[in-house]
């Protein structure tokens, strides 16, 4: 904490004497002399209270991690400004949200004491209790479930409405994942934001993924794809713009013309969900004129790998050479290493693959009798039918743009891409991340500055999580470990329906969540509301009345950020470790959510495994190998409450070095699994080649369902919210008022709506109803929503219901944007 020098005495008397000799020295002209306009009343000077600056972090999941200063007067939070970074000032940012969180700290929306639901679930009706009685009631009803059906009958979910470590749910090492392990307890996983990580860990092994914002200066050219980064990103934007403005130039890929969009040198519509036939067409390109990084593809991927009519990989077992070495894989179990068979054409043989010294990409003849193709061949295979003229079809890009695009990955240097989280947001997002990182590849631009990936900074990351989750008891007792890991639509749609798992028991009685609002910010909203009107018990600990607040049993009032301390981890736009001080008392009987936890823990008779102060957890969170290397406390931190970590390279995979066995990027898998098992079917086919792709199961705009439900949605992401926090606060709906539909002007003729009107979008699961705006942005049949409002925000229905949450076959991810609609005026 620091005190600001603006404390003063100020006067009538002052502000008197001040103008009049401003006015003698003309500093206010045309303002009347003083003498003629103020009479002296010799009131006594208001003492002003002085200021005192504490630091604090904004910590929503934007993923932002903006450092602030919390200025406090008279034990009130009365302003936020950006904080300053010594040893790195290009990251001092604030937002519109950052600068109102006093008004968050003082919304009439804040949970002031404990309650008790009286009324019907989502009536909001509830009465007083102390939190004696709160606690002993979810103690009682914890422990009877635990005795008839297991701890795996009380699920928790994580939420990420609060990044820190104490408070927070989202960090892997933090306090409440601690207590669900010593519970043992159900973990249900949100399944958000999967599809487009889980393509870059298929692809390229173990990250960082993406060169540093240090870099972003040396590309020649950006390309932005899928996303508006202006506003989901917004302390990484004036990296691109300040690059734009020294001569590199701004490409942006998206489905509408967005604000980052309206800063580009070269727009691109795409139409959406289609960016992966984009990236398919600009790979068939690249072959046709011969444009591909045939170096890099021969020495840095896993392009020459043999395939065998079967789909395996031709290894050196099949040509009689068993194994005589073994490694350790992730499970921690000793394997034989089986190396993997590439044509050298330098020595005209079959050798294993570090031993090549020019591994052929195509044409290699049967070995031992063995018919085998390249990886690269069935590359080449795969994207033949994505001439100009059918991606151009497919996606709406023109011939000539494609072209351009594809000369531009590789005649016209380097090339960084910012792949947005737009692709992830589809059922086929997975495949369309993969077709995006096959066109790095092929093109070459991967693994030096001013090309690959850019993905924000790299940070601490989550911590010693193993040692936080494990650490014993006070007498030495092991926590049991998590009871159950599950999927969210399992657990909506199967598991608590059911009372069973993949056909066996599997009772859920208590739904236990903190930091988040699941009702508003899961997909299809009616199956989320079974779900809370089915679980027989519900706990929710928040800030705020929210919508899922609504439907809780009992109701915990965690503090404001600012009326505890903490320290944040977990955030992707800067290099830091960023401490919360406490600036303020909490109001009224709110706690903080690690004090909340640890009165959990002690009425369910584990408190043996709680007696450690904050300091000392924290310490534990920060024993990494880095941070054991570095010296990193938490007293350290606070000597400047900021502490820059940079344990990540600058240059993502810098010289082609991947992250996988072989230290190659690779293109195939030849027996991929799925992250998720709820019994689905599988077609394995379509998870093996990276350049693979299939239309969206409702954006498509070839799909017989849009005869019927004609219009798509962009859930997208709103300049004042962070997911539906910043609800609350006033002054940002003068900003963004209420729930909107962007609409292309000339599709609001044919269906008779003008600017203003009251329209409603629906289908066979659901309706909203908000007001249109025209604008011309937007691509005919594609509208835009802001996804972030209350569903009591709404004039009738949720946004949410429109969608569904059902999973990709192999990939376990909420579909936001994929959701066909009908519109009608009203």
């Amino acid at each position: 904490m620091t005190e600001s020098k603006t404390g003063m005495s100020f006067s009538r008397r002052n502000f008197i004497k001040g103008a009049a000799a401003l006015t003698a020295t003309g500093a206010l002209v045309g303002c009347a002399p003083a003498k003629e306009t103020l009479a002296e009343t010799g009131e006594e000077p208001v003492e002003v209270p002085e200021t005192q600056i504490y630091a604090g972090a904004c910590r929503a999941q934007c993923g932002q991690g903006c450092y602030l200063n919390v200025h406090v007067r008279d034990g009130r939070v009365v302003r936020t400004t950006a904080g300053h970074f010594d040893d790195g000032p290009e990251f001092d940012r604030i937002c519109p949200k950052g600068l109102v969180q006093p008004a968050r700290v003082y919304s009439s929306e804040r949970l002031q004491y404990p309650m008790r639901r009286v009324g019907e679930r989502g009536s909001g009706e509830f009465e007083r209790i102390t939190w004696d009685e709160a606690i002993a009631e979810i103690a009682e009803k914890w422990k009877s479930y635990r005795e008839e059906f297991g701890p795996t009958s009380i699920a928790f979910f994580l939420g990420s409405g609060n990044t820190g470590t104490l408070g927070g749910g989202a960090p892997e090492g933090s306090v409440m994942a601690r207590l669900l392990n010593v519970m043992g307890a159900s973990r249900v996983l949100p399944d958000r934001d999967i599809a487009t990580p889980m393509a870059w860990a298929y692809m390229f092994g173990a990250g960082p993924y993406g060169n540093r914002s240090s870099d972003a200066i040396n590309a020649k050219h950006h390309v932005i794809w899928g996303g508006d980064t202006a506003v989901s990103q917004k302390q990484l934007a004036h990296f691109f713009l300040e690059a734009r403005d020294a001569g590199t130039e701004l490409v942006v890929i998206d489905i509408a013309y967005r604000t980052m969009a309206s800063k580009s040198d070269w727009f691109i519509p795409v139409h959406p969900a289609t960016d992966g036939a984009l990236a398919l067409g600009a790979i068939r390109e690249i072959f046709e004129q011969g444009w591909e990084a045939t170096d890099f593809l021969r020495d840095h991927t896993e392009a020459p790998l043999l395939i065998k009519e079967d789909g395996m990989f031709l290894r050196m077992s099949d040509l009689g050479v068993e194994p005589t070495e073994t490694t350790t894989n992730a499970q921690g179990q000793e394997i034989p290493v089986d190396p993997y068979v590439v044509w050298d054409e330098a020595s005209s043989s079959a050798v294993p693959l570090a031993q090549a010294t020019k591994p052929a990409l195509g044409g290699v003849a049967p070995i031992e009798g063995i018919a085998v193709r390249t990886e690269m061949e069935m590359i080449r295979e795969a994207v033949e039918p994505w001439t100009l003229e059918h991606t151009s079809e497919v996606t709406g890009v023109s011939v000539e743009d494609i072209q351009h695009l594809a000369h531009l990955y590789t005649q016209e240097g380097d090339v960084q891409t910012d792949m947005k989280f737009g692709l992830n947001h589809y059922n086929n997002g997975m495949y369309s991340s993969k077709c995006v990182n096959s066109l790095l590849l092929v093109s070459g631009q991967m693994g030096r500055s001013g090309s690959g990936l850019f993905t924000g900074e790299p940070n601490f990351g989550e911590g010693n999580v193993q040692a936080c989750i494990t650490m014993p008891s006070a007498t030495g007792e092991v926590p049991q470990g998590v009871g159950a890991i599950l999927n969210w639509t399992d657990f909506c749609n199967n598991i608590v329906p059911t009372g069973k798992k993949l056909g066996e028991d599997f009772p859920i009685k208590s739904f236990y969540a903190s930091c988040t609002n699941v009702v508003s910010n899961q997909t299809d909203q009616n199956k989320t509301l079974e779900l809370m009107n089915a679980i027989e018990f519900i706990v929710i600990q928040d800030m705020t009345m929210n919508d899922t607040a609504l439907y809780a049993d009992i109701l915990l009032p965690a503090c404001h950020w600012f009326e505890t301390e903490d320290l944040r981890v977990r955030y992707y736009c800067n290099p830091y470790l960023l401490w919360n001080e406490k600036a303020v008392e909490p109001l009224y009987e709110s706690k903080p959510d690690f004090e909340i936890y640890k009165l959990i823990a002690e009425a369910m008779g584990y408190g043996d495994f709680f007696q450690f102060t904050a300091d000392e957890y924290l310490n534990v969170v920060l024993s990494t190998p880095y941070g054991q290397e570095k010296g990193i406390t938490i007293d350290k931190i606070r000597e400047k409450n900021y502490l820059r970590c940079d344990n990540d390279p600058a240059i993502a995979f810098e010289g082609g070095v991947f992250g996988t066995a072989t230290g190659r990027a690779m293109f195939y898998r030849e027996a991929p699994q799925p992250d998720y098992n709820m019994g689905q079917e599988l077609d394995l086919e379509k998870e093996k080649l990276s350049v693979f792709w299939e239309p969206a199961r409702e954006a498509d705009l070839s799909n017989p369902i849009r005869e019927k439900f004609p219009f798509t949605i962009c859930c997208e992401h709103m300049r004042t919210r962070a997911h539906t926090q910043w609800y609350d606060v006033d002054y940002l709906k003068e900003f963004e008022a209420a729930p909107v539909c962007r609409i292309n002007p000339e599709d609001a003729a044919e269906l008779g709506i003008e600017e203003g009107d009251t329209i409603r979008l629906y289908n066979d699961r659901g309706s909203v109803t908000m007001l249109a705006v025209l604008n011309p942005g937007q691509q005919r049949k594609a509208v835009h929503c802001p996804r972030s409002f209350l569903t009591r925000e709404h004039i009738d229905g949720d946004l949410a219901r429109t969608t569904f949450n059902d999973y990709n076959q192999a990939c376990r991810n909420q579909s936001y944007f994929d959701c066909a609609v009908a519109i009608e005026k009203l």
